[in-house]
Protein backbone atom coordinates (compact mmCIF):
# COMPACT_ATOMS: atom_id res chain seq x y z
CA UNK A 1 0.00 0.00 0.00
CA UNK A 2 1.37 3.43 -0.54
CA UNK A 3 2.70 5.26 2.11
CA UNK A 4 1.64 9.06 2.99
CA UNK A 5 5.52 9.62 1.23
CA UNK A 6 4.98 7.91 -1.76
CA UNK A 7 2.11 10.39 -2.27
CA UNK A 8 3.98 13.65 -1.25
CA UNK A 9 6.76 12.41 -3.74
CA UNK A 10 4.72 11.62 -6.32
CA UNK A 11 2.91 15.75 -6.16
CA UNK A 12 6.50 17.23 -5.79
CA UNK A 13 7.17 15.06 -8.99
CA UNK A 14 4.34 16.57 -11.14
CA UNK A 15 3.84 20.13 -9.50
CA UNK A 16 4.77 21.53 -13.26
CA UNK A 17 2.65 19.48 -15.00
CA UNK A 18 -1.02 19.70 -15.39
CA UNK A 19 -3.13 17.81 -12.36
CA UNK A 20 -5.24 15.08 -12.37
CA UNK A 21 -8.82 15.64 -11.60
CA UNK A 22 -12.20 13.87 -10.08
CA UNK A 23 -14.91 14.87 -12.10
CA UNK A 24 -17.26 15.85 -9.65
CA UNK A 25 -21.17 16.55 -10.15
CA UNK A 26 -23.59 18.08 -7.41
CA UNK A 27 -27.04 17.23 -8.53
CA UNK A 28 -28.44 21.34 -7.63
CA UNK A 29 -31.98 19.48 -7.02
CA UNK A 30 -30.79 17.02 -4.75
CA UNK A 31 -28.87 18.92 -2.40
CA UNK A 32 -31.58 21.80 -2.32
CA UNK A 33 -34.58 19.11 -1.32
CA UNK A 34 -34.67 19.83 2.41
CA UNK A 35 -37.97 17.49 2.89
CA UNK A 36 -35.89 14.72 1.22
CA UNK A 37 -32.85 15.63 3.56
CA UNK A 38 -34.86 14.99 6.74
CA UNK A 39 -36.82 11.90 5.38
CA UNK A 40 -33.38 10.35 4.86
CA UNK A 41 -32.31 11.85 7.99
CA UNK A 42 -35.02 10.05 9.62
CA UNK A 43 -34.87 6.70 8.25
CA UNK A 44 -30.78 6.26 8.92
CA UNK A 45 -31.95 7.31 12.60
CA UNK A 46 -34.13 4.71 12.70
CA UNK A 47 -32.66 1.63 10.86
CA UNK A 48 -28.94 2.48 10.93
CA UNK A 49 -26.69 2.97 13.70
CA UNK A 50 -24.42 6.23 14.09
CA UNK A 51 -22.19 6.55 11.40
CA UNK A 52 -18.23 5.31 12.21
CA UNK A 53 -15.15 6.19 10.68
CA UNK A 54 -11.71 5.19 10.01
CA UNK A 55 -8.90 5.42 7.66
CA UNK A 56 -8.98 2.91 4.73
CA UNK A 57 -6.01 0.63 5.08
CA UNK A 58 -5.84 -2.92 3.89
CA UNK A 59 -5.53 -4.20 7.78
CA UNK A 60 -8.91 -2.58 8.63
CA UNK A 61 -11.08 -5.16 7.80
CA UNK A 62 -10.70 -7.13 10.63
CA UNK A 63 -11.67 -4.21 13.10
CA UNK A 64 -15.26 -3.86 11.44
CA UNK A 65 -18.85 -5.02 12.16
CA UNK A 66 -19.41 -8.20 11.25
CA UNK A 67 -22.95 -6.89 10.32
CA UNK A 68 -25.27 -5.68 7.21
CA UNK A 69 -24.84 -1.64 6.64
CA UNK A 70 -24.07 0.57 4.38
CA UNK A 71 -20.26 2.29 3.96
CA UNK A 72 -18.82 5.34 2.14
CA UNK A 73 -14.82 6.00 0.92
CA UNK A 74 -14.49 9.49 2.12
CA UNK A 75 -11.53 11.63 0.95
CA UNK A 76 -10.79 14.19 2.94
CA UNK A 77 -7.75 16.35 2.14
CA UNK A 78 -5.42 17.52 5.32
CA UNK A 79 -6.60 21.27 5.38
CA UNK A 80 -8.32 22.38 7.99
CA UNK A 81 -10.07 25.89 8.37
CA UNK A 82 -10.51 27.68 11.52
CA UNK A 83 -13.54 28.92 12.62
CA UNK A 84 -14.75 31.80 15.27
CA UNK A 85 -16.27 29.90 17.33
CA UNK A 86 -12.84 27.92 18.22
CA UNK A 87 -13.68 24.54 16.02
CA UNK A 88 -12.24 23.42 12.94
CA UNK A 89 -13.79 22.58 9.95
CA UNK A 90 -12.43 20.24 7.16
CA UNK A 91 -13.13 19.65 3.36
CA UNK A 92 -14.35 16.02 2.78
CA UNK A 93 -15.62 14.54 -0.72
CA UNK A 94 -17.69 11.04 -0.59
CA UNK A 95 -16.16 8.87 -3.73
CA UNK A 96 -18.05 5.62 -3.31
CA UNK A 97 -21.34 4.66 -1.49
CA UNK A 98 -21.89 0.93 -1.00
CA UNK A 99 -23.71 -1.67 0.70
CA UNK A 100 -23.16 -5.13 2.28
CA UNK A 101 -25.76 -6.87 3.10
CA UNK A 102 -28.46 -5.59 1.36
CA UNK A 103 -31.20 -7.85 -0.62
CA UNK A 104 -29.58 -10.33 -3.01
CA UNK A 105 -26.64 -10.07 -0.31
CA UNK A 106 -27.83 -12.09 2.08
CA UNK A 107 -24.00 -13.39 4.07
CA UNK A 108 -22.30 -10.23 3.15
CA UNK A 109 -21.09 -8.34 6.14
CA UNK A 110 -19.39 -4.65 6.11
CA UNK A 111 -16.18 -6.90 7.76
CA UNK A 112 -15.85 -9.51 4.59
CA UNK A 113 -17.28 -6.29 1.92
CA UNK A 114 -14.16 -4.44 2.95
CA UNK A 115 -11.54 -7.40 2.17
CA UNK A 116 -12.84 -6.68 -1.68
CA UNK A 117 -11.62 -3.80 -1.82
CA UNK A 118 -8.21 -3.95 -0.14
CA UNK A 119 -6.54 -4.48 -3.73
CA UNK A 120 -8.28 -1.18 -5.04
CA UNK A 121 -6.36 0.79 -1.52
CA UNK A 122 -2.93 -0.60 -3.24
CA UNK A 123 -3.10 1.38 -6.49
CA UNK A 124 -0.22 3.35 -6.72
CA UNK A 125 -0.62 7.77 -6.43
CA UNK A 126 2.09 7.75 -9.65
CA UNK A 127 -0.85 6.96 -11.74
CA UNK A 128 -3.00 9.18 -11.20
CA UNK A 129 -0.25 11.48 -12.75
CA UNK A 130 0.65 8.87 -15.78
CA UNK A 131 -2.09 7.07 -16.41
CA UNK A 132 -5.41 7.73 -18.74
CA UNK A 133 -8.17 7.39 -15.73
CA UNK A 134 -9.71 3.73 -16.56
CA UNK A 135 -13.63 3.15 -17.84
CA UNK A 136 -14.46 0.04 -15.80
CA UNK A 137 -15.71 -0.04 -12.57
CA UNK A 138 -12.47 -1.86 -10.75
CA UNK A 139 -10.13 0.41 -12.59
CA UNK A 140 -11.74 3.72 -11.34
CA UNK A 141 -12.16 2.29 -7.95
CA UNK A 142 -7.98 1.13 -7.88
CA UNK A 143 -6.89 4.37 -9.56
CA UNK A 144 -9.10 6.85 -7.58
CA UNK A 145 -8.87 5.05 -4.02
CA UNK A 146 -5.46 5.67 -3.83
CA UNK A 147 -5.71 9.50 -2.81
CA UNK A 148 -5.23 9.81 0.69
CA UNK A 149 -5.76 10.47 3.66
CA UNK A 150 -9.13 8.13 2.59
CA UNK A 151 -11.03 7.39 5.22
CA UNK A 152 -13.71 4.39 5.14
CA UNK A 153 -17.11 5.72 6.67
CA UNK A 154 -19.82 2.65 7.78
CA UNK A 155 -22.91 2.44 10.04
CA UNK A 156 -24.22 -0.74 10.28
CA UNK A 157 -28.24 -1.25 8.92
CA UNK A 158 -30.22 -4.95 11.01
CA UNK A 159 -33.02 -4.64 8.70
CA UNK A 160 -31.19 -6.15 5.19
CA UNK A 161 -34.51 -5.25 3.30
CA UNK A 162 -33.82 -1.15 4.15
CA UNK A 163 -30.23 -0.93 2.87
CA UNK A 164 -30.83 -0.59 -0.58
CA UNK A 165 -33.34 1.70 -0.58
CA UNK A 166 -31.10 3.87 1.69
CA UNK A 167 -27.77 3.47 -0.13
CA UNK A 168 -29.86 4.41 -3.58
CA UNK A 169 -31.09 8.07 -1.89
CA UNK A 170 -27.67 8.31 -0.49
CA UNK A 171 -26.16 7.93 -3.86
CA UNK A 172 -28.57 10.29 -5.32
CA UNK A 173 -27.83 13.06 -3.42
CA UNK A 174 -24.10 12.93 -3.07
CA UNK A 175 -23.56 11.58 -6.69
CA UNK A 176 -20.18 10.16 -5.72
CA UNK A 177 -17.96 10.10 -9.04
CA UNK A 178 -17.05 6.32 -8.60
CA UNK A 179 -20.19 4.70 -8.65
CA UNK A 180 -22.25 4.09 -11.78
CA UNK A 181 -25.89 3.13 -9.96
CA UNK A 182 -28.28 5.12 -8.87
CA UNK A 183 -26.82 8.64 -9.48
CA UNK A 184 -29.14 11.53 -10.50
CA UNK A 185 -29.26 12.50 -14.40
CA UNK A 186 -27.69 15.80 -14.66
CA UNK A 187 -27.90 18.19 -17.24
CA UNK A 188 -24.76 20.84 -18.15
CA UNK A 189 -25.96 24.06 -18.91
CA UNK A 190 -24.52 26.30 -21.39
CA UNK A 191 -24.38 30.42 -21.47
CA UNK A 192 -25.76 31.13 -25.49
CA UNK A 193 -24.51 34.82 -24.29
CA UNK A 194 -21.18 35.87 -25.61
CA UNK A 195 -19.51 37.10 -22.21
CA UNK A 196 -17.31 39.88 -22.71
CA UNK A 197 -13.62 39.37 -22.57
CA UNK A 198 -11.82 40.35 -19.36
CA UNK A 199 -9.73 43.31 -19.85
CA UNK A 200 -6.92 44.43 -17.23
CA UNK A 201 -7.61 47.76 -15.82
Amino acid sequence: MATPDTHERSVIRHRAEAGPSLDIRLGIAPMLDVPAHRVLQDDLEEHASLWEHALAVESLGSALPDQAGLYMFVWRPSIRLAMADDSWSSFHQVLYIGQAGGSGQRGNTLRNRYKDYKKHLRGNPENLWTEEPPTTRAGRLTHYLALRPLEFWFATVENRAKIKNLEARLINLYNPPLNNQNRPKLRGRLSSIPQPALRDS
